[in-house]
């Protein structure tokens, strides 16, 4: 597993190497198991659609801050580590990732004309 996290293409952080993450997501994956982690990415994902929508609800009232924004990217956060454990579970997607992305730029291109 931890030559597929070292693939995993996540940008170089400060402080934390890809080798490093990998033991880490790794880790995670041996003592919690895999459907665990499974649902801790369901529930990440959802934790961030809601930190999404209470954002666009906020925008033009008093409520709306840079917590809001602040929160987001911390949920952006749970959700990018647990993909990245879904990769090292179901393998990797850059295959899919680049057709689908291919398929916007050609929609992108029809959209302008």
């Amino acid at each position: 597993m931890l030559e597929a996290a070292a693939e995993l293409g996540t940008p170089a952080r400060e402080g934390m190497d890809a080798e490093r993450e990998g033991k880490i997501l790794e880790g995670a994956i041996m003592k919690w198991g895999a459907y665990a982690q499974i649902d801790i990415a369901i529930e990440e994902m959802s934790e961030l659609t809601k930190a999404l929508l209470k954002e666009r609800r906020a925008v033009g009232t008093a409520n709306f801050d840079d917590r809001l924004r602040d929160h987001i990217r911390e949920e952006m956060a749970d959700v990018y580590i647990t993909l990245n454990q879904l990769s090292l579970i179901f393998g990797d997607c850059s295959e899919w990732e680049v057709y689908k992305l291919e398929r916007l730029e050609t929609r992108l291109k029809e959209a302008g004309k």
